[in-house]
């Protein structure tokens, strides 16, 4: 795969889902709930306002960690969403999410009540259809026989069952080790390889111990994927949900993984006791050309300070060639909030994984405090100065027109007197009416020079204002566009639920892969 998303997104139909706020993909592990409990969980219950805000939040937040590729974080949010209210449209979509974390006997359980009659839209019973369908073929039957009868059965170390077995045990296709431990007799485990939709059986015959109390063993490591083999048997995979139960005395423990130099170690165990082993396995460097993957981090916020599997990296500057298979990691960013998720890496294309990080709350009030800053002196800066840019406009405007009225009187006033009339002066001897030795005159031309230099301060003083208004318009055009959205880093819970929201495209998972599809919620 190309990347980890792109690797699931490609090959499916678009698929319509309507999701109220409340409504998400969620539901307890449906093997823990027989299919009629399922149905009647998916009951439509009454919730209060808090907990529509925290499903609507919850919901947001799970279809990013979704469409970013983390499933299993998703899936924990999903789950909390279903406490809240088990729809069937959200057992519907749980069980998808568990076929696209390619775990067939959940997504079984989650929608074979649905599909014997629960209340899904045509398109989404159709969907749950073919999906069942699949995850059916993708799991194998497995009987198992035991002596002594009555044995505990663990499938990869976890206890499934017990002997004689009402029915038999479901697994999905693939690489498993068996387990049978009862009490008085030495624990055996076996590996077997069970094909989809086929039938597979397996016989123990446990050795008595001699009334030993069996041992128990922790097996500690911070490498995920690692085959635990215990005297040379596998007994299992890294991270073990339980301790290893075993026959008291001296073990020694391997650990082997592709890309990884093997690891052992010896430990004595007394009956009844619980003894812990921690073993750390060291990158193969030689190892990485055919046993190792690149990942790429497409991050939002950057610097970005990466830890894998419990291991500083230290800065990310550049693609990151690792042994191939699951990782755990963690990435953080200064003032935000650290996203630790499971990867698994393909080792024959690059692995490109999007990190969407959330702010502290110190940096969410900060960012948000400063960009107002800038969008609120952005916006004074574009009206003040289409004001000031205006009244300057006006006072030019007025300016000129008062200017160009001085200059016509003027203009009159010096028409007036031809050579047979001098001009209105004291020297002159002229009278412009009666005894008015031009003092009239005089006045007037006074006043005319007054107009027309009044005019021109006018008009100059009107385009000082629109430069300056120009100016201030400008600085607050800068400030909008190069201030952030205040509303970036806004929980969707500071939304109001009751306000219809916008369709928007998003991703649905599918049976082991992800469809493009388009997202209402209302």
């Amino acid at each position: 795969m190309t990347s980890l998303r792109k690797h699931r997104i490609c090959g499916l139909l678009p698929t319509i889902i309507l999701l109220t706020p409340v409504q998400a993909l969620a539901a307890d592990p449906p093997h823990e709930k027989s299919h009629k409990e399922a149905s009647r969980g998916a009951e439509t219950k009454t919730i209060d306002a808090s907990s529509k805000a925290e499903a609507a939040h919850r919901f947001d937040r799970a279809l990013k960690l979704f469409e970013s590729g983390d499933n299993a974080g998703a899936l924990a949010e999903f789950k909390r969403i279903y406490d809240i209210t088990p729809e069937p449209v959200v057992l519907y979509n749980i069980g998808l999410v568990y076929a696209a974390l390619s775990r067939p006997v959940d997504a079984v359980d989650a929608l074979e009540p649905l599909v014997n009659g629960g209340k899904l839209q045509p398109a989404q019973l159709e969907r749950a259809k073919q999906t069942l369908e699949d995850q059916k073929a993708r799991i194998g039957r497995l009987t198992v026989s035991t002596k002594p009868a009555e044995t505990r059965i663990e499938v990869d170390n976890i206890e499934v069952a017990k002997t004689p077995l009402a029915a038999e045990i479901r697994v999905s296709e693939g690489t498993h080790v068996i387990g049978a431990v009862a009490e008085g007799y030495a624990p055996a485990r076996k590996e077997i390889v069970v094909a989809g939709n086929s039938d597979a059986s397996l016989t123990f015959e446990l050795i008595p111990t001699q009334g030993k109390e069996p041992a128990n063993l922790n097996v500690k490591t911070r490498i995920s994927g690692a085959q635990i083999f215990l005297d040379g048997q596998a007994v299992g995979q890294t991270p073990l949900a339980t301790s290893i139960t075993t026959a008291a005395g001296h073990h020694v423990v391997e650990l082997r993984r592709a890309g990884y130099v093997t690891a052992h170690k010896a430990i004595d165990v007394g009956p009844g006791a619980t003894g812990e082993i921690a073993l750390d396995l060291n990158v193969d460097a030689a190892a990485l050309g055919t046993d190792g993957a690149t990942l790429v981090l497409n991050t939002s916020e950057s610097p970005v300070d990466v830890t894998l599997d419990g291991e500083r990296k230290g800065p990310y500057r550049e693609p990151l060639r690792l042994p191939m298979g699951p990782h755990h990691l963690s990435v953080s960013s200064p003032g935000f909030i650290a996203i630790e998720r499971d990867v698994v890496l393909d080792k024959s294309n690059t692995n490109e994984i999007l990190f969407t990080f959330e702010p502290t709350p110190e940096t969410r009030r900060s960012y948000r405090s400063n960009a107002m800053f800038h969008r609120t002196w952005g916006w004074v800066g574009v009206i003040g100065g289409a004001v000031i840019g205006g009244g300057g406009a006006a006072l030019a405007a007025a300016g000129i027109s008062k200017k160009n009225a001085g200059a016509r009187d003027i203009t009159t006033l010096n028409d007036k007197f031809t050579n047979d009339q001098p001009p209105c002066d004291a020297t002159s001897g002229y009278k412009a009416e009666g005894s008015d030795s031009g003092t009239a005159c005089n006045n007037a031309k006074t006043d005319a020079s007054n107009k027309f230099d009044s005019g021109v301060q006018l008009r100059n003083l009107g385009f000082i204002g629109v430069g300056v208004g120009g100016a201030v318009l400008v600085t607050g055009v800068v400030l909008l566009l190069t201030g952030n959205d205040p509303n970036k880093y806004e929980q969707p819970t500071t939304r109001a639920l009751n306000r219809n929201r916008e369709p928007r495209f998003s991703f649905v998972p599918g049976p082991g892969e992800i469809g493009s599809g388009l997202l209402v919620t209302f």
